[in-house]
C-alpha cells in the first residue's frame, strides 16, 4: 500500500508518515527491512489495544494509585507514572497528560514474541509530539504502555506503513552500528563524561539541557558544597521497530543521582523545585547530603550497520522519583 507523505508540524518537530514495506527479523536486523509480512494487528485492534491502555491509566490517574493500571503500564511506564503520582500528592500539582488516542502509528509484523506498537500523539497539540511504545510480551499478554516520552524539536521520523508492519528491535538487535543495549551503554557512559561523543552520536538538546543543569547546580552551590552526577543503565527491556530506512528507532530507560553535599561548615545549601518538594528534611536546608533519584528514558535513532552514522536522540523524558537524606556528613558536627 503506497500513500502521500502527511507532515505533522508542532513547533519545530515534524513526523513524516510515508508508505512503505514492512519488515520481519528474527532476530531484527537491519538487513531484513525490505522483506513483506503481515502485520501483527489492523487498525480496529490497534484502536482497542490503545483504548484499554488509556482507561486503565484514567482510573489510576483519578485515584493517583498506580495498581489500577497494574498489566496495562509496565516497565519504564510504570515506573515513570508511580513518581508522577507521588510528586503530584507531595506537591498538589496536576499529572502530565499523557494522550493515548491512535493518531501517526506503526506496528510490527513479527511471527513471534515480543511485538509492538509505536504511536505518535501531539498532532492537534501546541505541545511537542510524544512518542509512546506499547509491547504484547507474549500471547497471553495484553499490549502495555512500557514507555513514553516527547520528541525533541526538529524531529524528522518516517514510520513504517501499519499495512505492512515493521520489525521488533530488542536490546540485542543487530545490524545496526551498535545493538540497542550497546547505544544504551554508550548513551550512559557520554553523561557520565560530561562531553558529547561526536563519534557515535549527534548534538542534542535533552543531552545539552542535562549537561547545562549540572554545571548551573555545581556553579550556584560552589559555596555551601558539590553536586555530584552518576548515570546507569537500566536494566528494563529496551524496545522500538525498524524504520522505513532500516534503522532502529527504540526507547530505553537510565537512571541516574544528583548528591548535594554540603562539605563546607556553617554554610547554607538549599534545594529548590521538586527536589524541595520530596525532600524529608527541615525545609529545604540540607544539612549533610541530599541525594535525588531520576528515572530517564530516550527514543534513540540506531542508524543500520549498512549506512552508518551517528546515532540520534530524538526524544527525551525524566521524572524524579524520590529524594533521600543523610545528615550524618555534617560539616557543622
Amino acid at each position: 500500500m503506497k500513500r502521500a507523505p502527511i507532515l505533522v508540524a508542532t513547533f519545530a518537530a515534524t513526523i513524516a508518515l510515508a508508505g512503505c514495506a514492512g519488515e520481519t527479523v528474527a532476530p531484527p536486523t537491519a538487513e531484513s527491512a525490505q522483506s513483506s509480512s503481515m502485520p501483527n494487528l489492523d487498525t480496529e485492534r490497534i484502536d482497542s489495544a490503545l483504548t484499554n491502555v488509556s482507561e486503565a491509566l484514567a482510573a489510576a490517574d483519578k485515584a493517583k494509585d498506580s495498581t489500577l493500571f497494574k498489566g496495562r503500564l509496565i516497565d519504564g511506564a510504570a515506573r515513570m507514572r508511580s513518581a508522577q503520582y507521588t510528586l503530584a500528592a507531595a506537591s498538589g500539582g496536576e499529572l502530565p497528560e499523557l494522550d493515548m488516542k491512535p493518531q501517526n502509528l506503526a506496528i510490527t509484523n513479527s511471527s513471534t514474541w515480543p511485538r509492538a506498537i509505536i504511536n505518535i500523539t501531539g498532532r492537534e497539540s501546541a505541545a511537542l509530539p510524544v512518542v509512546e511504545v506499547l509491547v504484547q510480551q507474549d500471547p497471553r499478554s495484553p499490549y502495555a504502555l512500557t514507555s513514553w516520552s516527547r520528541l525533541l524539536a526538529g524531529t524528522s521520523l518516517t514510520l513504517p506503513a501499519i499495512s505492512s508492519g515493521s520489525g521488533f528491535v530488542s536490546d540485542d538487535a543487530t545490524g545496526f552500528v551498535l545493538t540497542p543495549k550497546e547505544a544504551l551503554n554508550s548513551y550512559v557512559a557520554m553523561l557520565n563524561a560530561r562531553e558529547v561523543n561526536t563519534e557515535k552520536f549527534t548534538s542534542d538538546e535533552y543531552t545539552t539541557k542535562y549537561f547545562d543543569t549540572l554545571t548551573q547546580l555545581s556553579t550556584n552551590l560552589a559555596v555551601a558544597g558539590t553536586v555530584t552526577a552518576q548515570v546507569s543503565a537500566s536494566d528494563m527491556p529496551i524496545s522500538g521497530v525498524v524504520m522505513q530506512d532500516g534503522s532502529a528507532l527504540v526507547a530505553a530507560q537510565f537512571t541516574y543521582t544528583l548528591t548535594y553535599a554540603r562539605t563546607i561548615a556553617k554554610s547554607t545549601m538549599r534545594l529548590g523545585g521538586q527536589t524541595a518538594v520530596l525532600y524529608d528534611g527541615e525545609g529545604d536546608k540540607v544539612v549533610g547530603t541530599a541525594t535525588a533519584h531520576y528515572l530517564g528514558t530516550v527514543i534513540l535513532r540506531i542508524p543500520s550497520a549498512k549506512a552508518g552514522g551517528q546515532i540520534q536522540v530524538i526524544g527525551g523524558e525524566r521524572t524524579i522519583e524520590k529524594v533521600d537524606r543523610d545528615d550524618s556528613s555534617n560539616p557543622d558536627a
